[in-house]
């Protein structure tokens, strides 16, 4: 009888603990992307964005490992100035697939962790360009070869909250070009709330 209750109990505990560290979501937030070019004639390249999609999280308690792959749907737009004082405006839409490894610490309600996110992108849209000049005369909107493919690497903070909400931010740099032909790479801050079911 004693072994039956162990073997109960152990099996009790192993479920417990799987139903702890596994875990999925759902999240969303906004992107303040900046673009990086070496087009000498740029003076100010910023934008504002959002993204939202679905998340898995896998925690190991005891070493406070953990893995968080998302797929995302996001979407930002970037505006420059040139010397000209003339201004442009690129958006776009991707399929983002971030994978955040993270570490932190349980502490009762709360497991504030650090997060190291390599992240590939797949556009679902050509980069579209409105030129305007200094006359606020409307060029027709013309459309530049892009790379469909976009990677980079971020760095994060976040904190999950009574095993139920998710608040993470991030700095990401873009390691590949945007558009073909042209330096234009994109780093920027993302901000997000995630529910964690």
């Amino acid at each position: 009888m004693k072994k039956v209750l162990l073997i109960v109990a152990l099996v009790g505990t192993c479920t417990a603990a799987q139903a702890k560290t596994l875990a999925f979501g759902v999240k969303a937030g906004i992107n303040a992307p900046h673009l990086e070019t070496n087009l000498a004639d740029v003076k100010d390249a910023s934008g504002l964005g959002f993204h939202a999609g679905l998340f898995g999280q896998v925690n190991i308690p005891i070493i406070g490992l953990g893995i968080q792959p998302e797929v995302l749907y996001l979407n930002q737009s970037i505006s420059y100035i040139n010397e000209s004082n003339e201004s442009a405006s690129k958006s776009a839409s991707y399929i983002d697939i971030p994978i955040n490894i993270t570490w932190g610490i349980d502490v009762k309600i709360a497991r504030p962790f650090i997060a190291l996110t390599p992240y590939l992108r797949y556009s679902l849209s050509d980069v579209t360009t409105f030129v305007r000049n200094a006359a606020a005369a409307v060029a027709p909107p013309t459309k530049q070869e892009m790379n469909k493919f976009d990677y980079g690497i971020g760095v994060g903070a976040g904190i999950d909250l009574f095993s139920k909400l998710q608040l993470m931010g991030r700095y990401s740099w873009g390691l590949n070009d945007l558009v073909k032909d042209h330096s234009y790479k994109v780093q920027g801050f993302t901000v997000s709330l995630g529910y964690i079911f």
